[in-house]
């Protein structure tokens, strides 16, 4: 039971860890696309590198948040006598040391918060002037995530 208990845990990390590899994969190749579109002259063309160095900011924040996913999860299930974790405990800082969900949680959606208004930036950009009600979705997340996030810290002081 407790080996199957362990692959249970364990492939949700890994798997987590990979989605985060390719994330920050494809945020390195949009960098490098949008570094070489600067340096040949294409910044006031329709290819436009600047939204395009913006989105690699995007992804490489969705990237770091499957890696903190990744690095919670693990922290949170595997074994604390264990070689994965005394290496995972060496690397992370320690803003990322998890001891429960509710830590997790917290630092996930600072994570998603992030990654959501530098969304919303680059939409708003990329509409150039022309904004309707699909855009003020993301405004409007961000303030409920941001004020759910609000009660719950003001409730721990209490």
């Amino acid at each position: 039971m407790k080996i199957l208990f362990k692959i249970i845990i364990v492939i949700p990390v890994i798997c987590s860890f990979l989605i985060a590899i390719v994330f920050l994969g494809l945020g390195v190749y949009e960098t490098g696309q949008g570094i070489k579109g600067v340096l040949i002259g294409q910044m006031h063309t329709q290819s436009t590198p600047g939204i395009r160095l913006f989105e690699a900011l995007d992804v490489f924040l969705i990237g770091f948040l499957f890696l903190i996913f990744s690095i919670g999860f693990s922290q949170l299930f595997i074994p604390k006598p264990s070689k994965l974790i005394n290496v995972i405990d060496g690397i992370t800082p320690k803003w990322l040391k998890v001891e429960n969900f509710s830590q997790l949680k917290l630092i996930l959606w600072d994570t998603v918060l992030t990654t959501l208004v530098v969304l919303f930036i680059g939409n708003a950009f990329r509409a150039n002037g022309v904004y309707n009600w699909e855009l003020t979705i993301i405004p409007i997340t961000i303030l409920l995530i941001s004020f759910s996030k609000y009660l719950i810290k003001k409730n721990k002081n209490v």
